[in-house]
């Protein structure tokens, strides 16, 4: 065929468009535009590497071939340093500056670069043990940067990002190692194992990839201490858990105490007294009994898996846990280096888009801020990477750290947190701001030593979602700061579908998840937080609001297994906060998955009602149906149908692969045959008769259901508007089926209101019920005054409160307290008491007038009715007495406060401040109901308004302790005075 002048000019056009648009879907290949595109996560698949390393490789080769070649002449390089600097070499040919804008009236991005590739490194199969951590600066990653695509005038939508990417080899395991590996060993004839090692200091031990244990008392576990310590520099011990030990100078003291970890050296043991005396003193040992172990002594390698390294002889020894064990066939480490990467950018030059793809990170030394540490990093990727056996917090994004993200890496076995990441209170700059990372599909596993699993404070725009974190000592999140409670620099957070599970395994009074400080903005919603360890002291929940917290939004969390409680404040308010919709459930049957996708999936079974043919309108009808849930763990809306129509939906949490029965409580209006679904389920048809209602009864309560003649007792009721138009009702409380009272109330269409009644009622047992509601039952007892002299009162001191001096006579009607003590609360339990010493059985009603407190004492000092199994066994002296109940008044509050968790704490408080400047003298009353009590104010002995009523007290005991008592909070000695007491009795005592 001739070709024609205009065939050839086609010809050349159109290979030209060819040749441009292959060359096109290369360059899309490469980089990520960072508008118009979908974010795809990461893979090797069709990538070529630009260099590889290899355990086989040389540092004087071009590092461009997987394998080193016939001759060995070239292949890849020996060390990811050497890469390092191939990559920054690199970069200098391929990135180009860009062109001027293609439309001369805009000027386009402040970015450098027009045109640039991808730089990927592939790492072979091996171990690369490094002494020091490997630094990554800004010109070592990636860069943004402007394309030369004509955009018009969206010159931004011209930016694409071009990343370095370090990764395992595909198929291969690369593995960064921070240790150094010990070998000539020798077998003693104890069965020890011994060798020299030139190390100033060994601080870990790994044996075939698990940390093994300094030699240590007890050798697992926890010594507790004889009491709270009473002074900074010793405690008392149990006889027989130290001991004068050989070369005791070596040692290591742990404490654990309440908040935090005291740690020390034992400098003298006096095996006679029990005693134990520190090199330093400390005064955080004196406020709770702590718990303890000592380490770092060769006269305690006793148990296998132990070991020791005696620095002046340079001598490492180790028990192994199987005899035959022979440790130079076994891989054996000692940690070295203290970090592993370094990314270090600067502050008017972050490092950009550096990527950590599908590496392994193991075995560092105690010490460092972070295994992986980023520093103005901008836009980096740590990827499908394990880290383990590290002895700092194995990733952290400190200042300057911007839109960076951790996904889908295994962290286990650490010191620290897992992932932390910590911005400043009070940036100096913006380019300090720490925001827009996310946090997600990571599985964290602390051990023995890690603190806690995701920390963030001092950042904006947070995302940490679909994580999982178990076996922490602390928090499994702890989200948000609390020092800089006016200008925040903590917002927007956004905490979701996150698994915590075995939370607070070593500290007290935290939680499964805790938020802290100003936080405008920011979410926690679907998580899941199950086996929360309880706490000795004050409790361990599984949702904490900490100091200072506000604008926080928690809803749709599931709990399970927790112990002690659902959620608590510490000086922080709810009504700065939403807390809703949150579901405490039973234990599941089958174990919850490791990560929560986010998509459950609901089955509903047949629909299940009371076993009757026919019910009357107003009558309450149980339906319920068994839900299964076939996809990840969450909540789904449950939806009752009546007659065809939606009459009530409920939120519904089901673990996966569990079944739950869900339960609704319905009324029946209107007579007639009425048809019943829940969900999905085949319709059930039932039959009601009765007159048409206009009201409903929902709620009838008593606040007693045994009371002394005498007291009032009261009755609330809910009552609901079930027609659409406002109607006024008369409400009439019904006793013993005749009208006792009427009260009149005005509701709106469907409007739901409480209506409260107050009366005394007579001896004997009497029916109450309001409306259609079922009756309740109350009884009223004659009390008996319990005749009370000088000698039927004694005195007790807690430990902690001492020194208490005690006043009192019946006849001059003076009561007199002083006593010191570090708080009337928890397990510090601090507290003098004058108490009745015999015991009272059964209900009874005790009062008592507060008539002032001394001068200059603790806003925080409680005084008042005090109860206990045991008044004279302090949670101090002795951890676990049950029963108590308090009722108090401070210098400007009243509150009660009761042992919740029947673990000898008094957990659950709450006070309300006076209405009045000075409101002394003030009464208090204290009421038990069986195993509940309710308590009482007055300002004149007569008027009563309830303070607080308990539930029913597990473990409360049927003969208690009854009497006054005070304690403060500072360690100051603190007076408080009272008069009148009195015990009126049911039976006679």
């Amino acid at each position: 065929m001739k070709f024609k002048p205009e065939h050839i000019n086609a010809f050349f056009v159109y290979h030209t468009l060819f040749i441009i648009l292959v060359l096109t879907g290369h360059l899309f290949s490469q980089g990520r535009f960072l508008r118009g595109v979908i974010y795809k996560e990461y893979n090797l698949e069709n990538k070529t590497a630009d260099f590889y390393v290899s355990t086989k490789g040389n540092d004087n080769w071009s590092g461009k071939l997987a394998e080193p070649n016939a001759k060995k002449t070239d292949g890849p390089f020996a060390t990811i340093e050497r890469a390092r600097i191939a990559v920054c070499n690199l970069k200098q040919i391929i990135y180009k500056e860009k062109l001027p804008p293609v439309e001369k009236r805009f000027i386009g991005s402040p970015h450098k670069f027009g045109s640039g590739n991808d730089i990927l490194v592939l790492i072979r199969e091996g171990i690369y043990s490094i002494d020091s951590s490997i630094t990554f600066s800004p010109n070592d990653g990636g860069e943004r940067v402007e394309t030369d695509l004509p955009t018009g005038a969206f010159e931004y939508h011209k930016l694409k990002d071009y990343f370095v990417t370090y990764a395992s080899y595909p198929g291969e395991n690369a593995v960064i190692s921070g240790g150094k590996k010990i070998a000539n060993w020798i077998k003693a004839e104890n069965g020890i194992w011994q060798t020299k090692v030139n190390l100033s200091k060994v601080k870990e031990l790994y044996v075939n990839g698990k940390r093994q244990t300094l030699a240590r008392a007890p050798n697992k576990g926890f010594f507790n201490t004889v009491g709270i310590p009473t002074d900074s520099s010793s405690f008392k011990f149990n006889k027989g858990d130290l001991k004068n030990w050989e070369n005791l100078s070596t040692n290591n003291l742990t404490m654990f105490v309440r908040w935090g970890t005291v740690f020390g050296k034992i400098s003298k043991i006096d095996e006679v007294n029990n005693i134990a005396y520190l090199e330093k003193p400390n005064s955080e040992i004196m406020i709770i009994p702590p718990k303890y172990f000592i380490d770092n002594v060769e006269s305690i390698l006793d148990t296998a898996g132990e070991w020791f390294y005696n620095s002046s002889k340079k001598i490492l020894s180790f028990l192994p846990s199987n005899e035959n064990t022979n440790l130079n066939e076994a891989d054996v480490y000692v940690p070295y280096s203290k970090s592993l990467f370094k990314v270090i950018g600067k502050k008017d030059k972050p490092i950009r888009n550096l990527r950590f793809y599908n590496l392994e990170f193991t075995t560092t030394s105690f010490g460092g801020e972070a295994t992986l540490d980023l520093v103005y990093a901008n836009n980096c990727e740590i990827i499908n990477c394990k880290i383990n056996n590290v002895g700092q917090t194995p990733i952290k994004l400190g200042l300057g750290s911007y839109k960076n993200l951790i996904t889908k890496n295994k962290i286990m076995n650490f010191e620290g947190s897992g992932i932390e990441l910590r911005g400043a209170a009070k940036p100096e700059s913006w380019n300090d701001m720490v925001y827009d990372n996310t946090i997600s599909y990571n599985e964290i596993e602390g051990g023995e030593y890690a603190h806690m699993g995701i920390g963030a404070s001092n950042t904006l725009r947070t995302e940490i979602n679909h994580n999982f974190v178990s076996n922490v000592g602390s928090y499994g999140l702890a989200v948000g700061s609390w020092p800089n409670v006016e200008e925040s620099s903590d917002g927007n957070y956004l905490v979701e579908y996150n698994h915590v599970e075995y939370a607070t395994m070593l500290r007290d009074d935290e939680g499964g998840i805790a938020v802290f400080g100003l936080s405008p903005g920011s979410i926690v919603r679907n998580n899941l937080v199950h086996d929360v360890r309880p706490a000795p002291t004050n409790e361990n929940v599984g949702f904490f609001f900490q100091n200072m917290s506000k604008g926080w939004n928690a809803y749709d969390n599931i709990y399970y297994n927790l112990k002690q409680a659902e959620m608590k404040l510490c000086a922080a308010y709810i009504t700065d906060n939403i807390y809703e919709d949150n579901f405490l459930i039973e234990k599941p049957v089958n174990d919850p998955e490791k990560l929560i996708l986010g998509n459950p999936k609901f089955y509903t079974g047949s629909v299940i009602i009371n076993e009757k043919k026919e019910y009357l309108t107003g009558e309450k009808v149980s339906i319920k149906s068994e839900v299964k849930n076939l996809g990840s763990s969450g909540i789904e809306s449950v939806d009752l149908y009546i007659d065809g129509k939606i009459a009530e939906s409920k939120k519904f949490p089901i673990i996966s692969n569990n079944i739950r029965t869900i339960e609704f409580i319905y009324q029946f209006y209107e007579p007639g045959k009425h048809r019943i679904a829940i969900n999905e389920s085949s319709e059930l048809e039932i039959n009601v008769k009765g007159e048409p209602l206009k009201f409903v009864v929902n709620d009838l309560r008593s606040s007693m259901n045994k009371l002394p003649l005498g007291e009032n007792v009261i009755i609330k009721s809910v009552v609901q508007n079930i027609k659409n138009a406002k109607q006024e009702f008369k409400i009439e409380l019904l006793v013993d089926n005749k009208i006792a009272e009427t009260k009149s109330v005005s509701l709106n269409e469907n409007e739901i209101s409480e209506v409260k009644f107050s009366f005394k009622p007579n001896l004997g047992k009497h029916k109450i019920t309001i409306g259609n509601y079922e009756p309740i039952e109350i009884e009223v007892y004659k009390g008996e005054e319990q005749k009370i002299s000088d000698k039927d009162l004694s005195t007790f001191c807690s430990t902690t409160a001492q020194p208490c001096n005690f006043n009192f006579s019946i006849d001059k009607n003076i009561f007199e307290i002083e006593a010191s003590g570090t708080d009337f609360l928890h397990a510090e339990d601090s507290y003098g008491t004058i108490y009745l010493n015999r015991k009272i059985s059964g209900n009874f009603i005790a009062l008592v007038k507060v008539q002032k407190f001394g001068e200059g004492v603790s806003e925080w000092f409680r005084a008042g009715l005090f109860v206990r199994n045991d008044i004279t066994k302090s949670n101090v002296d002795e951890i676990g007495c049950k029963g108590s109940f308090l009722v108090f008044s401070t210098p400007k509050r009243n509150g009660a406060q009761w042992d919740e968790f029947a673990d000898g704490s008094m957990h659950n408080t709450k006070s309300f401040n006076y209405e009045k400047k000075n409101p002394f003298p003030v009464w208090l009353k204290l009421i038990r109901d069986g195993n509940k009590f309710i308590s009482y104010f007055s300002y004149d002995g007569t008027n009563w308004e309830i303070v607080r009523d308990s539930p029913e007290i597990k473990d409360l005991a049927k003969s208690i302790n009854i009497g006054i008592a005070g304690g403060t909070n500072d360690r100051r000695p603190s007076k408080v005075y009272f008069e009148s007491l009195k015990i009126i009795c049911e039976e006679s005592q």
